[in-house]
């Protein structure tokens, strides 16, 4: 065993005179542990194991260096796995005094994971920024928001002055202005032809749309709303709540039950008998009650909208485009309105 060891011990050493740490530092431990296993009372033993200790970690803080020089070319060039591999190599190898040369490292590997996260997080959020400018560019001014949304959402953890999330952040404000704008524009003019009650409706859907954080549009509509609304009676203000008539929707939906009941339990007649037709004698009945439960649908969406309730209002438009027939006017207007407001569920509300 001991011959082994001093071959090892002359190998090793013949390899850290030409410099190749690498291959010395196998040689030093496998010695190593031969030695470990040695007898320890063995004042030669002992020698030895002091001495290739003393060796090991010379060559460690060798191969150190080296490690961190590869890890910061690394991150020179952009090379971030690259670097962070190499540097937590250093740092494991390193002398653990040396403290200096150890914040060294320390240094750089902070600045390659920082960028290897930044790049991934560019990465994921590319895709969704190239989307919105696209849209933007096009004035789909709604489909750009959900798609800055979503990378929003990505770069969240990124600092404040990044620029990606500056620029996401920007480009949502401005999106969702040019969204609001229109509102305001009808509200205007609403408000100068004294229709004071479309005006503040206009007003809070305009209000909804821009971020709460966007001070400047934020409270331009806020003091247009309440001069609007100080035009307004209380029965005014009152009517334009969330208020609905319980019985009217308690007989529309008993008649849409009766409808769907006579519908579904229908039973054709005799196909040879003279009166056959082939066609469910309730169909209309049943089609005019779903396109009055879905109006009534509609209108408590508009209202729930009107008063900011975005999720509920886009809950209540699902279930009228269920009910109302595709070719009716008030579908392509609750299926427009619901897309409009997909842009505001991230908006808190009180429910």
């Amino acid at each position: 065993m001991l011959e082994k060891t001093e071959s090892l011990i002359k190998s090793a050493e013949s390899k850290k005179a030409a410099n190749e740490w690498g291959l010395a530092r196998v040689d030093y431990l496998e010695a190593y542990d031969l030695l470990k296993k040695a007898d320890k009372s063995d004042a030669k033993i002992q020698k030895y194991l002091t001495d290739v200790e003393k060796e090991l970690t010379v060559v460690n803080n060798e191969l150190a260096k080296l490690q961190y020089q590869k890890g910061k070319t690394a991150v020179e060039n952009g090379l971030w796995k690259i670097a962070i591999d190499s540097l937590e190599e250093a740092t494991r190898l390193a002398n653990i005094e040396d403290v200096a040369f150890l914040e060294e490292i320390k240094v750089w590997l902070d600045k390659a994971k920082v960028s290897e996260r930044d790049a991934e997080i560019r990465a994921n959020a590319e895709p969704f920024i190239s989307r919105g400018d696209d849209f933007k560019r096009n004035g789909n001014y709604g489909e750009a928001v959900l798609e800055y949304q979503a990378a929003a959402k990505v770069v969240e953890n990124m600092p404040e002055n990044h620029p990606y999330f500056i620029y996401v952040n920007n480009q949502l404000l401005e999106c969702r202005r040019c969204i609001a704008r229109p509102y305001l524009k009808k509200a205007y003019r609403a408000v100068h032809a004294k229709h004071f009650i479309k005006a503040s409706s206009l007003l809070k859907r305009a209000l909804f749309i821009v971020d709460s954080k966007d001070s400047i549009y934020h409270d331009f509509i806020s003091k247009m709303l309440e001069k609007a609304e100080a035009n307004l009676s209380e029965k005014e203000l009152s009517d334009s709540e969330d208020n609905e008539s319980q019985e009217l929707w308690e007989k529309t939906i008993k008649d849409y039950e009766e409808a769907l009941n006579l519908y579904s339990s229908y039973t054709v007649t005799d196909p040879f008998a003279p009166a056959y037709t082939g066609v469910n004698i309730y169909e209309d009945k049943f089609a005019e009650s779903r396109r009055r439960l879905g109006r009534l649908y509609k209108m408590r969406a508009d209202r729930l909208r009107n008063n900011g309730k975005i999720e509920k209002a886009i809950h209540n438009y699902k279930e009228a485009i269920k009910l109302l027939p595709k070719t009716d006017k008030l579908f392509f207007e609750a299926f427009s309105e619901m897309k409009k407001l997909r842009i505001q569920v991230t908006i808190p509300e009180n429910k």
